[in-house]
């Protein structure tokens, strides 16, 4: 092997100076466009469930979704801490910055980069107490079908899933692979969480079981 091409395989792209400084502005618009937006619960006994839980979840939701992920968790998780799974590519790094505007932790790594370091550093905050969000349809899809990566990392740390998933009253959805969907300003969004507690979970599924689970649930949550 290359010696250079592994070490770019297992080294994430690195923020840098000028990366910050190019998405300040874009960070200052997120923020003001996530604050004018209207959350609430579709149901109250999610709710209720979501907070008396007392213990950190791996939040599972679908990537068109991701958009308001952040914000979610300033108004309902922020005292627990998140670290989000990001990409180790170079697009992953902006992303970094991005999230990192809401609070949101980075953890680098995908199944091309440094994926097994990334499911042992996510364990390990897992048993640290805080949460930690992933896609399950990755970052290029198929959308809306799951990869076994969130539960894998569940399974180890014996940590509940929590599923979550967004309606909007009104929004713009890009003609990306997974039809990404933007809120507009001032806007209605519905919130829909449920928790998979990990013994629920896996007491009668192997770990492709239980993928294929949480695809069909976080599915019949989500409404397009």
């Amino acid at each position: 092997m290359n010696p250079e091409r592994g070490a770019g395989e297992r080294n994430p792209h690195q923020q840098t100076l000028l990366r910050k400084i190019l998405v300040f502005p874009l960070g200052m618009i997120y923020r003001l466009w996530t604050l004018t937006i209207r959350m609430r619960y579709s149901d109250q006994k999610d709710l209720k469930e979501m907070q008396n839980w007392d213990g950190p979840v791996v939040i599972t939701l679908w990537h068109n979704r991701l958009f308001l992920a952040g914000e979610w968790v300033l108004r309902f998780r922020k005292k627990r801490g998140c670290y989000g799974l990001i990409s180790g590519s170079r697009d992953g790094a902006w992303l970094q910055i991005f999230y990192g505007w809401v609070g949101v932790r980075a953890i680098r790594g995908s199944r091309n980069r440094r994926g097994t370091q990334a499911v042992r550093e996510m364990v390990k905050v897992l048993r640290e107490g805080h949460d930690v969000g992933i896609t399950p349809d990755g970052s290029r899809g198929p959308c809306y079908e799951a990869k076994s990566g969130a539960l894998a990392v569940a399974k180890l740390a014996k940590i509940p899933i929590l599923l979550l998933s967004f309606e909007y009253s009104s929004c713009i959805r890009l003609k990306s692979w997974d039809r990404f969907v933007l809120p507009y300003p001032f806007s209605l969004v519905r919130v829909t969480t449920r928790i998979l507690y990990h013994d629920q979970l896996f007491a009668e599924r192997n770990l492709d079981e239980a993928t294929q689970f949480v695809e069909s649930e976080l599915n019949r949550i989500t409404i397009d």
